[in-house]
């Protein structure tokens, strides 16, 4: 059954309870470096104890507590994914002073206490620190300097993590698709920072536009398309990669063939099935452009699994000409209903100097080549045979696409860099 806000809560906040939930409001102290802060924040009032109506938690009424102001606080972004949403809850007595504070952190909820086990209140505010990034509460600064290396990362490295957040509120709302998460990838691996850890900077949330839950459900659920929309028209994604196949994704010294020179049977490279298995789960597009007969790839790609993963199949055989012949590479344009105007966010990955790399460098395309067999010659014959990037195995393609990405970003952010061309590691 379809979330629906209204019925989550039993009551909508009057104009009084917006107003105590702004005079009581918490202030939040983030690290002096943190880009990402507060926008709405959703406004509930809870009478009795029972389940939050923006998070799956338990919101209980220990003695002395007569309501609960929750707080669901919106963010665009946390350093990991598109959406963030963190909760307060300030727990009241008959008289509307503050007897507890709760928080969420990671996804549960946590009592906010000092740990002398006072109320983390700071001239006369409920004041409560934030993770850099990830936004997870904590009433002191101390337990988020204890995760400083996994912090740290998660700012770092570990933005290739990123995604669009898609929770139970909101599954039957968003239409998110594998490209759109790796479009939003690349925007935060673009925003990486290292935290800083002094929280000099102190968030007023009592300057935010208060609303009820149902009024920021409803605004989430066109913000978040709006967000992924600007970063898709702002972060050029790689349209399409090609990919040749012997001694790309079969290894050429294993095919058995019959009497007519049909290739029948061939092993992958280890590691290329599970190559192309992520490439779709990111939502590359591909399409297969190789030399040879159209009956043998069906034989091999078809019998390993993978051939339905290919978008389009440009064979030789088919088009009467091999790589490096423009046709080659003209043909798999077409088929995916792309220009030569697109050739430079394509991708061409083969095995071949003179095939492969030549044929998209010449048009204008990235070439990546795979040095993985003893076969084909290794050093180029003259500069449009130079590949844009080398790559040793097919395991290291996901990560070189990911670092083209993130230099098409940097140009697009600032025209005058130039991408650099480097060998994978």
């Amino acid at each position: 059954m379809p979330y629906d806000p209204r019925a989550a809560v039993k009551a909508l906040p009057t104009q009084a309870d917006i107003d105590l939930a702004r005079r009581l409001a918490p202030v939040i102290r983030f690290a002096a470096n943190e880009p990402f802060l507060p926008g709405k924040v959703g406004i509930t009032v809870l009478d009795s104890p029972g389940v939050s109506p923006t998070a799956p938690r338990e919101i209980a009424f220990e003695p002395g507590v007569s309501r609960v102001i929750e707080y669901a606080i919106w963010w665009d972004w946390d350093i990991q994914h598109l959406y963030e949403l963190e909760h307060v809850w300030l727990k009241l007595d008959e008289n509307d002073a503050l007897v507890g504070v709760d928080a969420s952190a990671h996804g549960r909820l946590f009592p906010m206490r000092r740990p002398d086990g006072s109320l983390p209140i700071e001239e006369g505010r409920v004041t409560l620190y934030s993770e850099p990034g990830k936004h997870a509460f904590h009433a002191a600064p101390e337990p988020i300097r204890e995760r400083e290396a996994q912090l740290t990362a998660s700012c770092t490295s570990m933005t290739s993590a990123g995604r669009v957040l898609v929770n139970h509120m909101f599954e039957d709302v968003f239409d998110i698709a594998p490209e759109d998460h790796r479009a939003v990838r690349r925007h935060l691996q673009s925003r990486a920072f290292v935290p800083s850890y002094d929280f000099t900077q102190a968030f007023d949330l009592a300057g935010s536009d208060f609303v009820s839950w149902p009024d920021l459900h409803a605004y989430i659920a066109v913000r978040v398309p709006q967000v992924l929309a600007q970063v898709k028209a702002d972060q050029p994604l790689i349209r399409a990669v090609l990919l040749d196949s012997g001694d790309t994704m079969v290894d050429e010294a294993t095919e058995v063939r019959d009497g007519d020179d049909h290739v029948i049977e061939a092993n992958l490279i280890p590691g290329a099935k599970e190559m192309i298995e992520t490439l779709v789960k990111e939502g590359y597009r591909i399409a297969l452009v190789a030399d040879g007969r159209v009956k043998s790839f069906a034989n091999v790609l078809g019998g390993h699994g993978i051939s339905g993963h290919f978008e389009a199949e440009i064979i030789s055989e088919a088009q009467g000409v091999e790589k490096p012949a423009a046709k080659m590479f003209e043909a798999a344009l077409e088929a995916l209903g792309l220009t030569r105007d697109d050739a430079q966010q394509v991708v061409m990955v083969g095995n071949h100097l003179g095939r492969d790399v030549k044929g998209a460098n010449a048009m204008g395309m990235t070439s990546i080549w795979l040095d993985w067999a003893p076969r084909r010659h290794k050093v180029p014959v003259d500069p449009t045979e130079h590949p844009d990037y080398t790559i040793t195995n097919p395991s290291q393609l996901p990560v070189v696409l990911a670092e083209i990405e993130c230099a098409m970003g940097r140009v697009s952010q600032n025209p005058h860099i130039a991408i650099a061309r480097r060998a994978a590691e």
